[in-house]
């Protein structure tokens, strides 16, 4: 099975509700979920309700 850009013409196409204003790196940045997570002080929390 190979791809084509037929395959993808349909994702491809551009969104009205793009702003085109902004960019990229931005766009992303809003969708982005910042997630601070101390992972050595978690485990230990998880260890100690053990």
């Amino acid at each position: 099975m190979s791809l084509t850009t037929d395959d993808f013409a349909e994702f491809m196409a551009d969104d009205p509700e793009d702003n085109k204003e902004i960019p990229l790196g931005d766009a992303l940045q809003e969708l982005a979920t910042d997630i601070e997570l101390d992972a050595v002080e978690e485990v230990r929390n998880v260890r100690e309700r053990l």
